[in-house]
């Protein structure tokens, strides 16, 4: 510990004696670290760990397919939810809505919300808890039940002014009384932008397999614990079949390539981001490896002005390994002042994607630098120092004293290795640019796909 702790100050006194070298170092990586946490926390809010939801991977979509009508992903219908909601085995939950607008008399100004009809275990599903009062009880998502709202939090700060008494409050939406019985926390909004929701209410009669066509709602669906896809999966193939076989349904499904299926929730939301998304993320490593090589020219380069210097604690009883070690001392210092100026790069850089993201696609989203984000961008600073450090140490590792004291400077066949090894560098970097450049036209193709993609559920609900 003490050795390491030696190399460390020896380290921040080399790269504060050459502050140029350490600019110009510690800029590129931080583009280059900054441009992957960018991208990063994006994959990461959308495909990996949406904000407001929790275990996203035990969350489903429900949805319809005609096969033969070329229908291939479409909503369900009452009687498609009953198969799910009532498989407790492998469904912890299950929640049906359909989106319904409510006009709010602020003053002289009407407002029109964007609201949602829920079945009662919609917030179950999404394991969404009220920041204020409750959620609604099954006895509330009946036909004739008194009208009830749950407010999101938004629409609770901006036209409710926040008041924390409003629970029991009555106001009036479409000209109808509406009891307020709950407000969600600022992190759930499902659909997303949703201002408030209100109980489906559907009659029974919705729910008899005469209405099984009738398909007008988006379903979504919690597993079980210990429960997978392939079980939802297969369950749905079952129920399918079954349906199939029912003389009710006068061979219709079998006609027309009826069937239900399941998609992962987050992929249904921004299955169409995915690919595009991806891309980026490959891209800008490549970014991140032509600035390594960039680093380890000049740290080549750095090595080669002190050769004496090596020579000289060699001489005095340095072993090689000691001096390889603090080259990757001084690598580590550079990477993760790097990746602090990285975070910084990174933080304006989301600000900006979404700024530039199609309004359907960054409207509502929480993309941020949470824990997920830093973990990543300490392990890639780590293995960038790995990257660009190891050449140089390992070339100071083999030094020989005694060629570099009559020698000099950037002499004989050390000097030689050296501009070979810098060359191979070049080729290296021209290399990985050409195939950013590629994946940089895949790229651009895939991004006419974000003008169609909205990653709210509202619109793919229709």
């Amino acid at each position: 510990m003490r050795t390491l702790l030696e190399d460390s100050r020896y380290a921040l006194r080399m790269l504060l004696k050459g502050p140029g070298f350490t600019a110009v170092a510690v800029l590129t990586l931080a583009l280059g670290i900054g441009a992957n946490t960018a991208i990063f926390s994006v994959v990461n809010g959308l495909l990996l760990h949406p904000y407001g939801i929790r275990h996203p991977e035990r969350l489903l979509a429900i949805r319809a397919r005609y096969e033969k009508l070329d229908l291939k992903n479409i909503v369900i219908s009452a009687p498609d939810y009953t198969f799910v909601r009532d498989n407790k085995k492998i469904f912890a939950a299950a929640a049906i809505q359909n989106q319904s607008n409510f006009n709010y008399a602020a003053g002289s100004w009407p407002l029109e919300l964007r609201g949602a009809k829920v079945s009662w275990q919609w917030f179950d599903v999404f394991e969404a808890k009220p920041l204020l009062g409750r959620v609604f009880a099954p006895e509330e998502d009946q036909r004739n039940a008194d009208h009830e709202v749950v407010l999101a939090h938004s629409t609770w700060k901006s036209i409710f002014g926040g008041d924390p008494e409003i629970i029991g409050r009555s106001v009036e939406f479409n000209q109808q009384p509406y009891k307020i019985i709950g407000v969600m926390g600022p992190d759930f909004e499902w659909p997303s932008q949703t201002d408030l929701w209100a109980p489906l209410g559907l009659a029974p009669d919705a729910f008899v397999l005469d209405n099984i066509f009738n398909e007008n709602y988006l379903a979504v669906a919690r597993l079980q614990p210990g429960m997978n896809f392939s079980n939802a999966a297969t369950f749905l193939k079952l129920t399918s079949e079954r349906v199939s076989d029912d003389p009710r349904t006068q061979g219709y499904p079998k006609a027309s390539g009826w069937g239900l299926f399941a998609v992962p929730f987050t992929e249904f939301v921004y299955g169409d981001v995915r690919t595009p998304l991806l891309i980026l993320l490959g891209a800008v490593s490549f970014v991140l490896l032509i600035a390594c090589a960039n680093v380890a020219g000049l740290l080549l380069a750095r090595a080669s002005a002190r050769a004496k210097e090596f020579a000289v604690r060699t001489a005095i009883g340095a072993s090689p390994w000691r001096l390889a070690r603090q080259m990757l001392t001084e690598s580590v210092a550079l990477a993760f002042v790097g990746m602090a100026l990285g975070l910084v790069i990174a933080f304006q850089a989301v600000r900006a994607l979404l700024w530039l993201a199609p309004a359907n696609l960054s409207t509502g989203l929480d993309i941020h630098l949470d824990l997920y984000v830093l973990l990543f961008t300490a392990l890639i600073a780590g293995a960038s120092a790995i990257i660009f450090g190891a050449a140089p140490a390992w070339q100071i590792a083999f030094i020989d004293p005694h060629q570099n004291l009559k020698q000099g400077r950037g002499t004989g066949e050390g000097s030689a290795g050296r501009h070979r090894f810098r060359s191979g560098l070049v080729v290296a970097e021209l290399s990985l640019a050409l195939v950013l450049l590629a994946s940089a036209g895949v790229f651009v193709k895939s991004l006419e796909k974000l003008k169609d993609v909205d990653s709210t559920i509202r619109r793919t609900s229709r």
